[in-house]
């Protein structure tokens, strides 16, 4: 599996490189507990769907970001373009997704989640959430807001950085 392994650039300030990494290494402990729930959970669904990785994959993206042409699903997919177009022609036929013309360029197609993906991805959110409350339900009530009020810090310093990479169903009013 090639995941971008990139440490913050040298450009960054010297305190915030050093605690990125800190926390970086802190996340990934963290991950290590809640991975095993997940990845438990997620393999039962993904077999009781008929879903692939990469069909999971190619979900998320869209949800992501909707109106994705096949080729841009196909470079955020790490498919060859014959792979990426099967795999959103199976989407298709399932009724996970849909496929729009686009008014610019009639013979490109624009890609989004139907209903029924956005149901299938809302399953696999709450899958996850509940698998984070599992592990944490059993740490001290002083723990888990004090992490609590450093994750939302640490995130609206992102979100003031960078959009949110999808809207979150549940808070939207």
């Amino acid at each position: 599996m090639t995941v971008p392994d990139t440490p913050p650039s040298q450009d960054t300030p010297a305190g915030s490189r050093e605690a990125a990494i800190a926390l970086g290494q802190t996340m990934k402990q963290l991950h290590r507990y809640i991975s095993s729930h997940v990845m438990q959970g997620l393999q039962a669904e993904l077999t009781d769907l008929d879903l692939s990785f990469s069909q999971m994959t190619a979900l998320h993206q869209l949800r992501a970001t909707p109106g994705l042409t096949v080729t841009e699903l196909s470079a955020r997919t790490h498919l060859s373009l014959p792979a990426a177009s099967h795999l959103v022609e199976r989407l298709v036929q399932r009724g996970l997704a849909d496929r729009q013309e686009n008014p610019d360029n009639r013979r490109e197609k624009r890609l989004s989640l139907s209903a029924r993906g956005q149901a299938v991805l809302a399953g696999m959110d709450s899958a996850f959430v509940n698998a984070y409350i599992r592990t944490f339900a059993q740490l001290s009530p002083q723990s888990l807001q004090a992490a609590h009020d450093s994750l939302a810090a640490l995130l609206t310093d992102l979100e003031a950085q960078q959009p949110a990479p999808c809207p979150d169903p549940q808070e939207t009013p």
